[in-house]
C-alpha cells in the first residue's frame, strides 16, 4: 500500500501538484527521503492505473533507492505547462503524448537510453515519431472491440461491418467525443467502406449510416460495459479486454479479422524534469519481463515488449495475442491529435442530433 501524503506534506516538498492526490508507490508508511533525486514524481491517471502503480512500483523502490510519487488526474499537458519542474515523469495517451511533444512541454525520447526499445511491438512506436523524433516509450496496450450479448444479437459478429446491420438498430453504445474510443470509428469507417485508411469522408458518410443503431453514448468504458452487462443494449465498441470477465453472463468479444485501433499507454519525460536520469532508470524498470508481466496483472493491458510470456493466469484475461499486435491498425498520433476538435464538432452534429 502507498501512503497518502498530507496537504502539509504536500506544500513542503514544494510540489504544488494537480488536483489529484499525492500519493508514495513505495510500500509502508515511512517518511518520504530526503529531497533530491531519491525521489521522482509522475503525473498518472486515477482508477486501475493508480492501483496498479502502487503495487509494481515498490519493486523500483527496493531496487533503486528512489521513490515514486504518483499524482493522479486528468488534463496532464496542460498541468505540465504550468507547473514546469513539478513531474518527472508522465503517463500519457498517443495523441496527448503528440502535442506534449510538439508544444515543447515534453523531451524527445532518447530511445539509445531504453534498453528494449527495439523489443517494443512496432507498431505502438511508429506512429509516435516525427520529424526523427519520439514523443513518448509504450508500456502497454489495449486494443478496440465489439462486445456482444448472444442472446440479444441473432447472428455472431465477426466484422466491424456488422455494426451497420439493422438487426442493430437502437441496440449499439460507443464511446462519446472528444474521447477516442468513438472517434476511432471514423477510421475503421473509412477502411471498411472507403478507399483506404485515410478516406476520411467515407468514414463520416459511414457514421451517418450508423446513427440509428446508437442508441448511447458513455464517457466512462465502464458505463458502456455496464449497460451491455445489464442488457440494456446489445453490443457496446470499447475496449476489447473489458469483455473477458463478462463471459459467463453471455458477453461474447470480438477483435475482428480486419484488424482494430488500439490505445496506448505511455511513459514520458517532461522537458523541464529535473531526474531524467532517474525517470528513464523508472521506464526501463517498466520495460523488463518480470515488471511487464506485473503491469498486465494488475492493470489489465497487454505487455509493450515482445519479450514477455505470460503466465496462463494473466493471458486468460487479455485478448491480446501475437497475432492481434500483427493486426493493430496504423495510428498517426501526430495528425489524429490535430483532428480531435475538429472530428468532435462534427461527431456532435451527427450523434446530438
Amino acid at each position: 500500500m502507498g501512503t497518502t501524503l498530507s496537504r502539509r506534506g504536500l506544500l513542503s516538498l514544494g510540489l504544488g501538484v494537480g488536483a489529484g492526490t499525492l500519493l508514495a508507490a513505495c510500500g509502508g508508511g515511512e517518511s518520504p527521503k530526503a529531497a533530491g533525486n531519491t525521489r521522482i514524481v509522475a503525473r498518472c491517471w486515477g482508477g486501475v492505473w493508480e492501483t496498479a502503480l502502487r503495487k509494481v512500483s515498490p519493486g523500483f523502490t527496493a531496487a533503486t533507492g528512489v521513490e515514486v510519487l504518483n499524482d493522479p488526474g486528468s488534463d496532464t499537458v496542460p498541468l505540465l505547462q504550468q507547473k514546469p519542474g513539478q513531474y518527472d515523469l508522465a503517463w500519457l495517451i498517443g495523441n496527448e503524448a503528440a502535442r506534449g511533444l510538439t508544444s515543447g512541454v515534453l523531451e524527445p525520447i532518447d530511445t539509445s537510453r531504453i534498453e528494449k526499445w527495439d523489443s517494443i511491438v512496432k507498431r505502438l512506436t511508429e506512429g509516435q515519431t516525427k520529424d526523427g523524433k519520439v514523443s513518448a516509450v509504450p508500456i502497454s496496450y489495449t486494443a478496440s472491440g465489439i462486445l456482444y450479448k448472444t442472446d440479444k444479437v441473432p447472428f455472431k459478429i465477426t466484422s466491424w461491418k456488422d455494426l451497420w446491420r439493422p438487426e442493430l438498430k437502437g441496440q449499439v453504445a460507443l464511446q462519446n467525443a472528444p474521447s477516442i474510443g468513438g472517434l476511432f470509428l471514423v477510421f475503421t469507417g473509412a477502411r471498411l467502406f472507403g478507399n483506404g485508411p485515410t478516406d476520411y469522408e467515407a468514414g463520416w458518410a459511414a457514421l451517418e449510416r450508423l446513427k440509428d443503431n446508437v442508441q448511447f453514448l458513455f464517457t466512462t468504458s465502464t458505463d458502456g460495459v455496464n449497460k451491455l452487462a445489464a442488457g440494456s443494449v446489445a453490443a457496446v465498441v470499447t475496449i476489447a479486454d473489458q469483455g473477458i470477465p463478462l463471459k459467463s453472463r453471455g458477453v461474447e468479444t470480438v477483435v475482428p479479422a480486419e484488424g482494430s485501433t488500439w490505445s496506448v499507454q505511455n511513459l514520458t519525460i517532461p522537458a523541464a524534469s529535473k531526474n531524467k536520469d532517474q525517470a528513464y532508470d523508472f521506464i526501463n524498470y517498466m520495460l523488463k519481463d518480470e515488471t511487464q508481466v506485473q503491469w498486465a496483472r494488475e492493470g489489465k493491458a497487454a505487455p509493450g515488449s515482445t519479450t514477455v510470456t505470460l503466465p496462463a493466469d494473466v493471458a486468460a484475461n487479455l485478448v491480446e495475442t501475437p497475432q492481434i499486435a500483427e493486426s493493430l491498425w496504423p495510428i498517426d498520433w501526430y495528425e489524429f491529435g490535430d483532428k480531435i476538435t475538429e472530428w468532435t464538432t462534427r461527431w456532435q452534429r451527427i450523434f446530438g442530433k
